[in-house]
């Protein structure tokens, strides 16, 4: 007991001798930020900074706005700060970045040395881009271990570069949470074919390293950028609850294995070139997912709301590793154009001939009240040890054509898309509260903040609306 009353002054003490450090200038504020002793907090008076560079390496240090939303960083301003415990809040990035070139606007690092346990919320960089688009720059950085973006805003990137980027070492899992972001109009400014994800976890080179970084609750609209909206380019990683809205692209399983994709809501808004998920490598698992209104299928055959590719011929790190053992489950699809699912997809790259093997597709729903026609599944390759059951089918033109998938007719129930679906005699089809839970604890993220799953075990999805995520002072 002793010695828990000493530890508890002790805490006490550290924290009443804290002190608030105000700085009205840049040179004021890196001063303090590497100076001041933990738990101390330096807040920058309000105003417009123009080409701030501010660089720290400190322990539980509190850098925040004097008014959230009041301090503007304008021009060529960056941050990159590391240490333990850090927290970074308040701040907005706008009317810059043309100088930049490969620099990163926030970066989790500071020299060598990486940020662990630190917290970027509250936030905004907004039109924030290089003069030449073709230019690779990222908005932000995340390096070390256990680190926090949450309630930002990344809105109009036009420039080639991820807008959000994990940076991963190939031995280190980074563990990171990235919630409750708003990702708005990210766009194509070069033209360019790739290179312009709104988020990417990893890179070829660490594709294997297991990451156990968790993606929930963050909203991206028109995030037109490339195909890949979020790009997954390592192993162990959990893509909860997200919302994807108005978009031409989608989530893609790049490289990596052991992914889980549950409870996100792709809502495409009839654009031509909407997707929901793409698997490439081994052990992803989709469940409780809600696909509507994307309609990229019938154009481009990577982009149906569920596309399982083909791998390649003794495939290097950068290309198409086989998939095998993936699940799609108990998802449901509304109004998508058919086929819902393609499996064995392949670009014209020669040796694209390595058949998925080992799929399981049941218990998912597909239905259609807006005229949509064709065949529901679609097999472009034979597929070793594929089991399909459980699938039904509500809807005048849709055909089943696989004996795992059964029509049951025209839709003449009552329909509410997101709550629940019931047939002519108020027999519950489908319900939000109707979830399927991943009882395969190797895939996905190994650890999820506590508050996060209670949050997320509430429904089978999630509609992430713009009052939910960014900014407390963009609400």
């Amino acid at each position: 007991m002793k010695i828990y009353c000493f530890i508890w002054l002790l805490l006490f003490s550290t924290i009443a001798n804290a002190t608030n450090h105000e700085a009205a200038s840049i040179e004021e504020a890196n001063h303090w930020l590497n100076d001041s002793k933990p738990n101390d907090t330096i807040t920058l008076k309000d105003g417009v900074y123009k080409n701030a560079i501010i660089k720290f390496t400190n322990n539980n240090i509190v850098f925040i706005a004097q008014h959230l939303g009041q301090v503007f960083f304008q021009e060529n301003s960056t941050l990159n700060f590391a240490g333990e415990n850090n927290k970074v809040e308040g701040f907005v990035w706008q009317n810059g970045g043309k100088d930049l070139n490969t620099k990163s606007v926030i970066e989790f690092k500071n020299g060598s040395n990486v940020s662990n346990h630190a917290t970027l919320i509250n936030c905004a960089i907004q039109d924030y881009n290089t003069t030449d688009l073709n230019t690779d720059n990222k908005w932000v950085s995340i390096f070390g271990q256990y680190n926090m973006v949450t309630q930002c805003l990344f809105k109009s990137k036009f420039n080639r570069g991820a807008t959000l980027v994990v940076w991963l070492d190939g031995k280190t899992e980074a563990h990171h949470t990235i919630t409750y972001n708003y990702f708005l109009d990210r766009q194509n400014g070069p033209n360019a074919d790739n290179g312009l994800e709104s988020m990417r976890i990893g890179d070829s080179k660490t594709s294997f390293t297991p990451a156990h970084c968790v993606v929930a609750l963050n909203r991206f609209e028109q995030c037109d950028g490339e195909i890949e909206i979020i790009s997954n380019k390592s192993c162990n990683n959990s893509y909860l609850h997200n919302s994807f809205v108005n978009c031409n692209g989608g989530l893609t399983l790049r490289h990596g294995n052991n992914c889980l994709v549950d409870g996100n809501f792709f809502d495409g808004m009839d654009k031509p070139k909407s997707y929901g998920i793409r698997f490439i490598g081994e052990g992803h698992i989709a469940i409780n997912n809600y696909f509507y209104q994307l309609h990229g299928a019938p154009s481009e055959a990577f982009r149906a709301p569920v596309t399982i590719l083909n791998g390649l011929v003794n495939t290097p790190l950068n290309g198409y590793y086989q998939v095998r053992r993936a699940v799609i489950a108990n998802n449901v699809f509304v109004n998508c154009s058919t086929p819902n699912i393609r499996v064995g997809a392949f670009s014209k790259r020669e040796g694209m001939t390595v058949s998925p093997d080992t799929i399981t597709i049941k218990n998912n729903l597909f239905v259609d009240d807006a005229g949509m026609a064709g065949e529901i599944y679609q097999e472009l390759a034979p597929v070793d040890h594929l089991y399909i059951s459980g699938n039904k089918i509500i809807g005048k033109y849709l055909k089943a054509n696989n004996k795992g998938f059964a029509l049951t007719g025209p839709l003449d129930s009552k329909f509410d898309r997101y709550n629940k679906i019931t047939d002519g005699k108020n027999y519950l089809i489908y319900s939000h509260q109707n979830k399927e839970v991943n009882k395969n604890h190797a895939i996905g993220a190994n650890w999820v903040e506590l508050s996060l799953t209670n949050t997320l075990k509430k429904s089978k999805f999630t509609v992430v609306t713009f009052q939910m995520v960014g900014p407390i002072f963009n609400r």
